[in-house]
């Protein structure tokens, strides 16, 4: 691995255009605040204004680019392309692992050809019959567990779809999967450690993330042979995507049939004080500031 030097100008993406921007800011304050102590480091805000942002990232004329931000643009291939174009390296998965993970419904076909267990979905618009219940509605392309609903029948799912939602394409149903809520982490390509999440609700929604902090559980009693089957997956779809030095794999394990279910991958986990890759990291021996030298390290362009 070889390290940034000390004269190198690093640019530090923060804020965005989802509804995960306020998530963005706080892992891009920690973020430039842990790196402006060795590195010339520069915070740029993105808005809805790319030509702003482009025409930043021209004259700065930074070394390398850490992207801090989350959600649509940030981290489904879009920015990714902007900075492959100008030929700045950045920091996270390129532009196909992260437009493939960032949409649910698109990488489901890509866990199944991979012969990997996930739940069930549906077109939330489609007729279907009978599914049963409960289910989950989701955002095909978002995060930090935002907007999830549990719909515990039929008449749920009529009121939530009459409700006058925008946009109700972008949504999608996801069968509930009982058991527990269990995390991967993966750093420099290999796994960073194993994490159950404790929470009093049913799902692990954006509250338990950032509001009422879910309780985090490192190495979590588990059969070895679940363990190792959490890894061997995480480390198959990481490598299969061509991830990037990082990612974080979140699973539901059916603790009555011992089923594992791959739920999604995210290839760029919260960098935030509350965040589980860096928790994970740090019970390795990996300090945040250590952590983000790392990928730091693992910038690159994809077409240089």
């Amino acid at each position: 691995m070889v390290n940034s030097k000390k004269s190198e100008k690093i640019l530090v993406l923060r804020g965005g255009i989802s509804e995960e921007k306020e998530i963005s800011f706080l892992t891009a304050n920690q973020v430039y605040k842990t790196l402006q102590k060795k590195y010339d480091t520069t915070l740029i805000d993105v808005d809805n204004d790319f030509t702003k942002l482009i025409n930043n990232l021209i004259k700065s004329k930074p070394v390398k680019v850490f992207n801090c931000l989350h959600g649509i643009f940030g981290e489904d291939g879009q920015l990714q392309s902007i900075l492959n174009y100008l030929k700045i390296p950045y920091t996270h998965s390129g532009v196909l692992a992260s437009s493939i993970a960032m949409n649910k419904v698109v990488s489901k076909h890509f866990y199944k050809a991979l012969g990997i267990r996930f739940p069930k979905h549906f077109d939330i618009n489609s007729k279907f019959t009978n599914p049963s219940y409960p289910l989950i509605i989701k955002p095909i392309c978002g995060g930090s567990s935002k907007n999830l609903l549990k719909i515990e029948n039929q008449q749920q799912l009529n009121d939530f779809k009459n409700s006058g939602i925008d946009d109700l394409h972008k949504y999608m149903l996801e069968e509930f999967i009982d058991g527990r809520e269990i995390t991967v982490g993966i750093l420099e390509n290999k796994i960073c450690g194993i994490m159950e999440i404790i929470f009093d609700s049913e799902i692990y929604d954006f509250k338990n993330k950032y509001q009422v902090i879910a309780k985090h559980v490192l190495d979590p009693k588990l059969p070895d042979n679940v363990k190792q089957k959490l890894e061997d997956i995480s480390l198959k779809v990481h490598k299969a995507l061509n991830c990037k030095c990082i990612s974080r794999l979140d699973f539901r394990y059916n603790t009555k049939s011992e089923e594992l279910f791959l739920l999604e991958i995210n290839t760029q986990p919260g960098l935030t004080q509350n965040s589980l890759l860096p928790e994970m990291a740090r019970s390795k021996g990996t300090e945040f500031f250590e952590l983000c030298e790392i990928l730091l390290s693992y910038a690159e362009c994809e077409f240089l």
